[in-house]
């Protein structure tokens, strides 16, 4: 293994190619060089996908999200979307998910994830530089401007000597990363970038913009403008090095600098909610949201601007999580989100407890008998008339977080028809979850098998960490069927259930999770649509009592 000693470019494209990232590499050129006869590129790319469940589940729910919202209507498999929204964008949609998993699936240093985060968002920003382009020339513009520092995350993604030496050079003496690599590696991170591009094809675009041209076409103007106004963004909107690149932004798109501030800003916002689909929630909140304050927003992603070393305070260290690198974040909760948890707790009164039965209660004063309310299955009026009280109460300056709690649980429970609901927050460390409300046919037993870990391979760390949704037991986790562990067999008792992150200030603190094991009826999709309402309409409204 090359470790010792410095190589030729040749020599280190090789390794990256056949040693390191021999899979990746295959896949790369697989999807690249897919045949141009329409029906069967189409057949290979569904093919290639289906491969990997988890990849297909996320590329359709990409394909269904606001980026692409009313492009073709709910999008169910992968043929209908790559016929909807097109093969380029599928391959690179699914190409971009593949590339980002295999660089996070170490434990990546606090300067790696900066730059998959600036990567990622300069991958937006670009796209939405074109947006009357074609959908292919845009997908190409995302996927080279991902891949424009792709040698250097590749390299830093190692977990050897050679990426230990780099991680140090950059983090610790603040060398600038092509310095580092020559002193490491004998060469450029963007030479080895070029020399990958035209071995594994890349494509024109990306060749262009690694080549820096004096004279760049339109897509790699794009490109470098995308990479440049990522580099500065972390340091604050109104920033002058910021507000300098949106105005070359403005001058490219020829539109006002106010527009083109106004559409980076909304493509940020964009970039930092799409960052989970594609598998990058671990750098989620280092990609400038452009609500944040100036003084809350993560200076560390903007370590080295356009070649010039930058003061920056040095990253926290904080306890990794053995969970999957697509699902953990890789820092502790940045400084806007502290608090939250404390804030829950004195209005919660802390400690478990079970609510008193209130939807019942809020039924009756509708004139509704408790039987009428129970008997079915998912009582539409009666949800419908609780989600409005909990709106009214997010309106009123102060809420009564038990009071907002209580008509979630219960409606989750007597509106639903969901046996068993349980309301749980991270832990201080947040490598677990602690139970904190139960309702509905819970008895002592279960209450205390419910202990939850974070810091494994399942659906509650899936769900939390990456702010999902999941229905297990369901056809559709099929090919996600192992998020269901051994250990939550035995803490739960039952294989079919739902579990929804509560989401305060874009930040998951806990989850919400709720069966029919009682009953054993199996659960619908009325149950798992009002279940997540309930569970967003909590989030919101915990967030309110925040401000």
């Amino acid at each position: 293994m090359l470790v010792e000693q410095k190589h030729s470019l040749e020599d280190w494209v090789q390794f990256l190619s056949r040693e390191q990232m021999p899979a990746l590499a295959e896949t790369v050129q697989k999807l690249n060089r897919l045949t141009t006869d329409d029906d069967s590129r189409v057949s290979q790319l569904t093919e290639q996908i289906l491969k990997d469940p988890s990849l297909t589940s996320r590329v359709l729910q990409v394909s269904n999200c606001v980026m692409y919202k009313g492009v073709g209507g709910s999008i169910k498999t992968i043929t209908r979307a790559i016929v909807m929204l097109g093969f380029t964008t599928i391959r690179d949609i699914s190409l971009s998910m593949q590339i980002l998993d295999n660089i996070l699936k170490h434990n990546p240093s606090h300067h790696l994830m900066a730059q998959i985060a600036n990567s990622f968002h300069a991958a937006m920003q670009a796209r939405g530089m074109l947006p009357q382009s074609k959908a292919n020339q845009q997908e190409e513009v995302f996927i080279s401007t991902l891949l424009l520092h792709f040698a250097e995350m590749s390299m830093l993604s190692r977990d050897d000597e050679v990426s230990r030496k780099l991680n140090y050079l950059i983090e610790q003496d603040q060398v600038l990363p092509n310095e580092a690599a020559l002193q490491v590696l004998g060469c450029r991170f963007d030479e080895v970038s070029l020399a990958l591009a035209k071995q594994w094809e890349l494509g024109d675009v990306l060749l262009q913009a690694l080549a820096r041209p004096d004279v760049p076409s339109v897509p790699v103007q794009a490109v470098l403008l995308g990479d440049e106004l990522s580099q500065v963004a972390p340091l604050g909107w109104s920033a002058d090095p910021v507000k300098a690149v949106i105005t070359k932004i403005a001058k490219y798109r020829n539109v006002s600098f106010k527009d083109a501030q106004e559409d980076v800003k909304q493509t940020a916002a964009l970039a930092h909610e799409m960052a989970v689909h594609y598998g990058a929630a671990k750098v989620r909140h280092l990609i400038p949201h452009p609500d944040a304050p100036a003084d809350q927003l993560e200076s560390t992603g903007a370590s080295f601007i356009t070649g010039v070393k930058k003061t920056a305070r040095p990253p926290e260290k904080t306890e990794s999580i053995a969970v999957p690198a697509s699902a953990r974040p890789a820092a502790s909760p940045v400084a806007e989100d502290e608090g939250i948890e404390d804030m829950i707790e004195l209005a919660l009164g802390g400690g478990k407890a079970e609510y008193p039965d209130s939807a019942t209660e809020y039924a009756r004063k509708q004139g509704k008998p408790k039987e009428a309310v129970t008997q079915g299955v998912v009582n539409a009026e009666l949800q419908f008339n609780i989600m409005q009280e909990i709106s009214r109460l997010i309106a009123e300056k102060r809420m009564d977080v038990n009071k907002m709690l209580d008509l979630v649980l219960d409606g989750m429970h007597t509106a639903i028809g969901l046996d068993r609901v349980v309301m749980s927050l991270t832990s201080r460390d947040r490598k677990s979850l602690v139970p904190k409300f139960f309702k509905g046919e819970v008895d002592l037993e279960f209450k205390n098998a419910f202990q939850i870990r974070l810091d494994e391979e399942n659906a509650f760390a899936i769900s939390v960490l990456q702010s999902q949704q999941l229905w297990m037991g369901s056809k559709l986790m099929a090919g996600r069927a192992y998020l269901h562990t051994a250990q939550l067999q035995k803490s739960l008792g039952y294989k079919e259930y739902f579990v929804a992150p509560i989401i305060v200030a874009r930040k998951p603190i806990g989850a919400f999770y709720a069966d029919c094991a009682i009953s054993k009826r199996p659960l619908n999709d009325q149950q798992y649509a009002g279940f997540n309402m309930l569970a967003q309409q909590a989030g919101l409204a915990l967030s309110a009592t925040k401000m």
